[in-house]
């Protein structure tokens, strides 16, 4: 079973873990941990703009894909990081 990565926005840390967990609080801060889809290049946090540029991408393209299964007059949502859209069938 391959692992899952996890990263803490607050310590700029990343950790590798078994699929299995659902959720991984960060050692040093003790904050909960973003999972980050494997097809996903995470920059460096030591290039800030580069790293605070895909953090803020990245939770937006988290919120609309919420919304997107919440709200179901929503009918297309583009997610640019994964290259790809969620379209839903207009044929009720």
């Amino acid at each position: 079973m391959s692992n899952r990565t996890w990263v803490c926005l607050n310590c700029r840390k990343s950790y590798r873990r078994s699929q299995s967990v659902e959720s991984v609080a960060c050692g040093i801060c003790h904050q909960t941990c973003e999972y980050v889809h494997w097809k996903i290049h995470i920059p460096s946090p030591k290039h800030e703009k580069g790293w605070d540029q895909f953090w803020e991408t990245y939770l937006r393209e988290k919120a609309l894909i919420a919304d997107f299964l919440r709200d179901k007059s929503l009918n297309s949502v583009p997610l640019d990081l994964l290259n790809q859209h969620f379209h839903r069938d207009s044929q009720g």
